[in-house]
């Protein structure tokens, strides 16, 4: 697609406009009334849902270490926390750290932020038992640098959790095309093609599993004010999820994926 492809027109990310970008969303008034008051990818249940079914398989204890990358104003990386995991959330957002910090102390959670760059972490090597990310590695054109780090800090058999937007679900590709146009996301993003990324992680991780998320979403129409308010919204959504399930294959289902991996 020529137009969607114009959009990728960088190849490194640019960090001070992501800086930007973020902080100014640690402001913004319209999460409010959204769980906890602050900016968060997902709801909580949501992040328990991921969580459990990408380690199902896998074997976790309470002194399991979590790094949550990209963990915006905390809200993943409390919820992990809460799940009785040793987790440190990170972000390359001050004012969303900040947040994240406010919010700790509100849930009564030992959880530690810190500000890093993903793409180069301060810690030691071999030093956690799960990478834990959503909607991190779209925004890095060159996401290597990313998946590198990550390698390099996860301990032995130690996981991968990466839960991206979904380059090959169109009613997605139409709601980001949408946010663009709104500038709602910035230069660095673009959503993730996840057998592209399967293949790049196989040099580097191996037990790589590809689940879909968000199967009965269709944003774009969140985009478009018809989601749940007008009736042609409501019956647009269910011709679109009738045709999923019946037509639509395996991880094109969802407007999300989950990416699961062992070093």
């Amino acid at each position: 697609n020529i137009n969607i492809m114009k959009m990728k027109s960088i190849e490194q990310q640019e960090k001070e406009i992501e800086k930007d970008f973020w902080n100014k969303q640690s402001e913004n008034k319209k999460f409010i009334a959204f769980e906890k008051k602050v900016y968060s990818a997902f709801r909580v249940q949501e992040y328990i849902d991921v969580f459990n079914r990408a380690t199902i398989d896998h074997s976790l204890n309470k002194n399991s270490r979590i790094l949550d990358i990209g963990c915006s104003a905390g809200v993943s990386s409390i919820v992990l926390s809460k799940l009785g995991f040793k987790t440190t959330g990170i972000d390359i957002s001050t004012g969303l750290i900040d947040q994240a910090k406010t919010l700790a102390i509100e849930e009564k959670s030992d959880t530690s932020f810190l500000v890093e760059d993903a793409s180069s972490l301060s810690f030691d090597d071999n030093s956690f038992d799960v990478c834990f990310m959503v909607g991190l590695l779209h925004h890095f054109p060159n996401y290597q640098p990313v998946i590198n780090e990550i390698r390099r800090v996860l301990k032995k058999d130690g996981m991968m959790i990466a839960v991206e937007p979904n380059l090959l679900n169109w009613t997605y590709l139409k709601s980001f095309k949408l946010v663009h146009k709104k500038k709602g996301v910035t230069p660095n993003e673009f959503p993730l093609n996840p057998i592209e990324l399967a293949n790049n992680l196989e040099t580097h991780f191996s037990k790589i599993t590809i689940l879909p998320f968000r199967e009965l979403d269709v944003p774009f129409l969140r985009q478009i004010g018809w989601l749940g308010k007008k009736w042609i919204g409501i019956i647009v959504k269910k011709i679109i999820l009738i045709h999923r399930k019946l037509f639509v294959s395996g991880i094109k289902k969802g407007t999300f994926f989950i990416m699961c991996c062992t070093k």
